[in-house]
């Protein structure tokens, strides 16, 4: 089965080109699709300027957010290829070798296997699989002084979890990670009611729910800048309205919670909103 790698772009192009001069070699990769995410003028003339055999650039009319974007390029890539592996990554990320993307390609091609991702070097530290997020811990994490005693250590597994080659996790980051075409389209693709923020909770409880595996790959690492192009491009208050109304829509959506809790959860974002205004 062909591999494929998507880059969603939006006003980063240093990040992406870099990006692509990294893996644009990899023998493993049968095309590398770049979907713009309604970049500025200056952003879409760098990247129409890029000249490599097996890259292909698709420019949408609008911003759809990193779901939205993920599921256009993923429609090509189904369309032109029928079955694919699709590689999805943000722009600001450094794969470190070829090696790397075999392994984890291996890894997606088992049976039951739903979603694969790699370790992330982020800020100094190393992101790995998660536990889901409920409801009550994030009200508790938006609250006034309460907060300040919310361990969140509790949504990790223990150390040793992690010391295998491989291990099976509730939630990988999306900021890379690895699903198969046939995967996708049974999950119905994307969930494009997020426009930022919580697009990795909402996949991998999709995938949960389908019965399949979540594996994340502990030999293989890669780099993540950290929301290079988020925090270009969005200021702290529009972030967090942003992420208040995706924790929303997870919460309701894919979590069964009850009228009080729903208050709660807006109650506490909106205080948590209006305390950063004051800052």
């Amino acid at each position: 089965m062909k591999n494929c790698f998507l880059i969603v772009n939006y006003n980063d192009c240093k990040s992406t080109k870099h990006l692509i001069d990294n893996v644009c070699n990899y023998s493993c990769l049968e095309e590398i699709v770049v979907v713009d995410n309604y970049s500025r003028e200056d952003q879409i003339e760098l990247l129409s300027t890029m000249s490599y055999k097996n890259v292909t650039v698709i420019y949408n009319e609008g911003n759809l957010g990193y779901s939205g974007a993920i599921n256009v390029g993923s429609h090509y890539l189904i369309d032109k290829y029928k079955k694919c592996n699709i590689i999805v990554s943000n722009s600001d990320v450094v794969i470190l070798s070829e090696e790397d993307i075999i392994a984890l390609v291996c890894e997606l091609n088992k049976k039951s296997v739903g979603l694969v991702g790699p370790q992330i070097l982020e800020r100094g530290n190393i992101l790995k699989g998660r536990k889901d997020v409920t409801v009550n811990y994030d009200i508790l994490a938006l609250t006034p002084i309460i907060k300040n005693f919310i361990d969140p250590r509790k949504l990790y597994y223990e150390i040793g979890y992690y010391s295998g080659k491989t291990s099976s996790v509730q939630v990988l980051s999306t900021c890379f990670f690895l699903i198969n075409s046939e995967t996708l389209k049974s999950i119905n693709f994307m969930d494009e009611n997020v426009f930022l923020y919580f697009e990795d909770f909402i996949l991998c409880n999709k995938i949960r729910k389908k019965g399949l595996d979540i594996v994340l790959c502990n030999d293989v690492k890669i780099k993540h800048l950290y929301s290079v192009s988020v925090d270009k491009n969005f200021k702290t208050i529009k972030k967090k309205r942003m992420f208040s109304e995706s924790a929303f829509y997870y919460h309701t959506t894919y979590h069964n919670i009850n009228y009080m809790q729903k208050k709660l959860l807006k109650s506490m974002s909106a205080l948590d909103i209006l305390l950063s205004k004051k800052r």
